[in-house]
């Protein structure tokens, strides 16, 4: 939601631009159509679905209708994400090449650093903080910067990373307890319709295809079992070691006869 769009067309403009005296590619409309992309705005002209209540909890610098001028870019797009790495691609660099950080991860505007002097750690923040917004226009989440021993795990995109573990962060587990009440809330109060179910699937899926990359077997079988309500069996079923939900062929067949 904070990267600004104008440097960030610069930014892929000067990478085409190079690349183009290396590969012939037709580069006046690739950068127009980067262009249409980046600057296309979502949030005029739009209609939107379900109710008021539905962004209630949802913080300002989660929306782009709450965004600075010429700024953010909408999630969903997969040109968001590519565009992300193009964005910080040089503070990449600037960790591991000007700071000397050979342990560093990132993963969109999440990223963790790794070493042995706690110090030295520390004396780097306000040197990341001045480089992004000096650079990159963009500013350290104040409360969301922590120092950890790494025996004691790192939380890191919804799980704990330990020198010789990864496990589900409670968080997660939360989350996906959540998700599979409120799922139970709709078919509780009537028969969910072709787009409830495919609500269901992204829902549910979404959670299943973070959980299936880590030892997690038993505790999605568990929290599945346990938690979904029998009457969601009617219309789904689960795949490959409790990998995936799936309409099942009777559901299916039922919303064909209907079409």
């Amino acid at each position: 939601m904070s990267m600004n769009r104008s440097l960030l067309f610069e930014k892929i403009k000067t990478g085409l631009d190079r690349y183009n005296s290396k590969i012939e590619f037709d580069l006046p409309i690739l950068l127009y159509l980067i262009e249409r992309t980046i600057f296309s705005d979502p949030t005029k002209h739009c209609r939107i679905k379900g109710k008021s209540s539905d962004w209630k909890n949802l913080p300002n610098d989660k929306s782009l209708f709450h965004s600075d001028p010429d700024c953010g870019l909408p999630i969903g797009n997969l040109t968001s994400q590519l565009f992300g790495n193009i964005y910080m691609s040089d503070f990449d660099h600037f960790i591991k090449r000007d700071l000397g950080i050979k342990c560093y991860g990132r993963y969109v505007d999440d990223f963790v650093l790794v070493h042995r002097d706690k110090a030295f750690l520390k004396s780097l923040i306000p040197v990341i903080r001045e480089y992004l917004k000096t650079n990159l226009m963009l500013d350290l989440h104040p409360k969301k910067v922590y120092l950890q021993n790494s025996n004691k795990g790192v939380k890191y995109l919804g799980v704990v990373i330990k020198p010789h573990r990864i496990y589900i962060a409670n968080r997660t587990k939360g989350n996906f307890f959540d998700a599979i009440q409120m799922q139970n809330k709709v078919v509780k109060s009537n028969k969910p319709s072709q787009e409830d179910q495919e609500i269901f699937l992204s829902s549910m899926n979404s959670y299943l295809g973070i959980l299936k990359h880590f030892k997690t077997y038993k505790l999605r079988k568990k929290m599945i079992f346990k938690n979904l309500s029998s009457w969601w069996w009617n219309y789904v079923h689960l795949t490959g070691k409790i990998g995936k939900f799936v309409v099942s062929h009777r559901s299916y067949r039922k919303h064909r006869s209907h079409l």
